[in-house]
């Protein structure tokens, strides 16, 4: 099944009783929480709160969108409690700064071992980790990103995916299945050459995509990166997403 969502730090400006409201205007069912702008990392009283808030306003917590990096030195355990103290059960991290191309063997083998490390964390505390699927980090080819899962082996690491706009429409599907033993969530947008669209104008595209999903697994599908960051118009790309969901739920 998947459940319909957004990502938090798509209404960067606004306060958390406003991204819950708009969330619950159009019937979502999920948040990804931003830690950059809505929880910050280390306040725990506050991830506190906004865990109920979520809750009472009948949403789940897909996940605490952490801005942890690989390769910069940085101590994962204050995210990784303030996610605990949210209730979320994954954490997004990043795969480093730099395209995979430009990471030589050894700078890849320090990464990796710094993601086991992380992993083993993460899983003492319950959390599993997400690799956000992002240009100029080592999820940035289907390759990279694959071979950095296995590289890795922890059963707490797991992925995220989105369109990458570098690769084409079949480069996207053909990665994606081949990282589906691994994948939690979809940040889902639509965009062209010219920038940010209506998803309504990406309605085959992502068909393509849910339709290679495991429907056997539980997925969360987080709208993200909207037209004009305009309200009106994620109100339609959530009826849009919505009606793809209850279509895929209906074909199966």
């Amino acid at each position: 099944m998947i459940k319909s969502g957004l990502v938090s730090a798509t209404f960067k400006g606004l306060e958390v009783q406003q991204v819950l409201r708009i969330a619950r205007n159009v019937g979502l069912q999920a948040i990804e929480w931003s830690e950059n702008h809505h929880i910050p990392c280390g306040d725990e009283a506050f991830a506190s709160t906004v865990g109920k808030l979520t809750a009472d306003a009948g949403l789940e917590i897909a996940g605490y969108g952490s801005y942890y990096r690989l390769g910069q030195g940085m101590d994962i355990l204050p995210s990784l409690r303030t996610a605990k103290a949210i209730g979320a059960k994954q954490v997004r991290i990043w795969a480093g700064t730099k395209a995979s191309a430009d990471v030589c063997a050894e700078e890849r083998k320090a990464l990796v071992k710094e993601l086991v490390q992380a992993c083993r964390t993460a899983s003492d505390m319950g959390i599993v980790l997400n690799l956000e699927w992002h240009k100029n980090t080592l999820t940035d080819t289907n390759e990279s990103g694959l071979a950095l899962l296995r590289e890795t082996a922890c059963d707490n690491l797991h992925t995220l995916w989105q369109p990458t706009m570098a690769l084409t429409e079949e480069q996207r599907k053909e990665g994606l299945g081949m990282i589906l033993p691994y994948l939690s969530y979809l940040h889902v947008y639509h965009w062209d050459q010219t920038g940010r669209r209506p998803l309504e104008e990406g309605r085959r595209p992502w068909g393509i995509y849910f339709a290679t999903l495991d429907p056997e697994k539980d997925y969360y599908a987080l709208l993200e990166f909207v037209k004009d960051d305009s309200e009106q118009q994620f109100y339609k790309d959530a009826d849009v997403l919505k009606e793809m969901l209850d279509y895929g739920r209906s074909a199966h």
